[in-house]
């Protein structure tokens, strides 16, 4: 029995390293990493956007093999941050743990290639937009030229819209012209002249404040951006009001930088294709205004977590939840008590990062009846056991624009509840960009010659039928017609060979809407 059990281990110590080395070989960039970066890395990690280096093919990939193991274990990357044992979001970007594990069994057994005829095509993104062609494009009048004195600037460029007449809206694109110094922006929108003044007022191109526009303007958040955010279209029949007379105020934060540099922005706008008939809020519910424990001061050398509660006066339907804060912030919780008790779940972030804010947008309407109470919890570390801690050695820190400041901010778009509005699912795949009625969808490169591409992402498997339309309604191409594509992100190719130049349409027609989208052929 001995002998027996002395084999049996002899054999399996054996069989152990036969089994890994096995296991690693399988895992190769063709088949098993390629379409992990693809999805999750390449979006961000490709030339003009905000990584620092390109992640598009195996070569590059395969360079900085060790970086990727190391910051996919520590889950560093990808930078998602809410806690996905809380609840579940659109867009979100997370990796599993077998997918972490295939990254760390592909570099430890020496990065194979595989057969590069496996490996799924790079993908190709829209240039100028994630979401398509635009109706107006509104850029900055000039450039702007930021001084690399290590220091922060908000500064607030004035928009002209000069619409003919007040249009519904969509979507609201920011597309940073500069993302090495562009840290974050808030778009006001106003029918008055003050921001005008206060730019007149003001030397150069712009006006400096912090701490808001420097007035109160019709709407104090439009629409906002922060690196990595994912643009995406309102629900149908939900949008905002641009005002035919109105000025897009972006209030942009340059962060410190040492080297001069300039920035060219510009806002893409969406029309809406349907009526919009319920108008969206952007409100900072959650603000040191509504603090159990204040004042606002986190004194040196301590951790210290704030509460805030606001009694919600009115049923709200709640679409997306967008924390904000500074270095000093380390843990965040944000729900809501329904007067029977029962607890919304909004947001929890456990490990808060300042490079990694967003807009946490809900897969389903969220409905906050009156009488509820909105909490939050926010935790904020100014000892020298904060490798983020700004100062050396610790301050006593206060509000403040400044990125040495603080802030305890939670922004919530929102509009009045509607019966049956918390039946209103906008994904059943946490992760997937849709909404029913507003599939997502791009064409480019637009203008185009010789061939285009159509990409757009679904939330379940689905018939899809994709067309090409000339200008008076005509079918020019079908694409194709009503066939079944997996969940997630996907890409018809539009030919265009002999097809004359002009103004066409691309027609998407899935079980989650119908978008067209303008197409002009050279």
């Amino acid at each position: 029995m001995k002998h027996l059990f002395s084999l049996l281990l002899l054999t399996a110590l054996l069989a152990a390293p036969r089994a890994q080395a096995q296991t690693g070989a399988q895992v190769t960039f063709s088949q098993h990493i390629a379409p992990l970066v693809y999805q999750h890395c390449t979006p961000c990690h490709r030339t003009g956007e905000v990584a620092p280096f390109p992640l598009t093919n195996y070569t590059e990939v395969a360079s900085h093999g060790q970086t990727i193991k190391f910051v996919t274990g520590t889950k560093y990357m990808p930078p998602w941050k809410p806690d996905a044992n809380y609840r579940h979001y659109l867009d979100e970007n997370t990796l599993t743990a077998t997918e972490i594990q295939q990254i760390r069994d592909w570099v430890d057994n020496g990065m194979p290639q595989g057969n590069p005829a496996q490996t799924p095509p790079t993908p190709t993104f829209p240039s100028g937009s994630q979401l398509g062609t635009p109706d107006l494009v509104i850029p900055m009048a000039q450039k702007f030229t930021h001084q690399g004195n290590g220091q922060d600037m908000y500064r607030i460029f004035v928009l002209p819209v000069n619409l003919p007449t007040d249009r519904d809206i969509a979507a609201i694109e920011f597309r940073a012209g500069n993302k090495r110094i562009v840290h974050h922006v808030i778009i006001g929108m106003d029918t008055t002249q003050q921001a005008q003044a206060l730019d007149a007022a003001d030397p150069g191109y712009g006006y400096t404040r912090f701490g808001g526009f420097g007035f109160s303007p019709l709407e104090d958040v439009f629409a906002a951006w922060v690196p990595g955010m994912q643009a995406r279209f309102y629900p149908t029949g939900m949008g905002k009001k641009l005002y035919r007379r109105a000025s897009l105020l972006l209030q942009v934060h340059y962060g410190p930088n040492f080297v001069t540099q300039t920035d060219s922005s510009v806002v893409n706008i969406f029309f809406a294709r349907q009526p919009v008939t319920r108008f969206v809020q952007t409100v900072p519910a959650v603000s040191p205004t509504f603090l159990t424990n204040g004042p606002f001061v986190i004194p040196a050398n301590q951790v210290k977590t704030f509460h805030t509660q606001l009694t919600v006066p009115a049923d709200v339907t709640v679409l997306s939840v967008s924390p904000h804060a500074h270095y000093l912030s380390k843990r965040w919780k944000v729900s809501a008590v329904k007067p029977n008790g029962d607890t919304i779940r909004l947001v929890k972030i456990n490990d808060w990062d300042f490079r990694w804010q967003g807009n946490y947008r809900f897969t389903g309407l969220q409905r906050v009846p009156a009488g509820s109470r909105l909490l939050a919890d926010a935790t904020y570390d100014n000892t020298t056991n904060n490798p983020r801690n700004p100062n050396t050695p610790p301050q006593p820190v206060t509000w403040g624009e400044s990125t040495t400041a603080e802030m305890l901010l939670t922004y919530f778009e929102l509009l009045p509840y509607q019966p049956g509005d918390e039946n209103v699912v906008l994904s059943t795949v946490p992760g997937v960009a849709t909404t029913p009625g507003t599939v997502q969808m791009a064409v480019f490169p637009n203008p185009s010659s010789g061939s285009a591409a159509v990409s757009f992402q679904l939330g379940k498997p689905g018939p899809v039928t994709v067309t090409l339309l000339d200008a008076t309604g005509r079918v020019v191409k079908m694409l194709t017609r009503e066939k079944v594509y997996p969940a997630g992100p996907q890409q018809v190719p539009v030919p265009l060979e002999n097809v004359a130049a002009g103004i066409y349409f691309v027609k998407l027609e899935s079980n989650e809407g119908t978008r067209n989208e303008k197409l002009v052929v050279k």
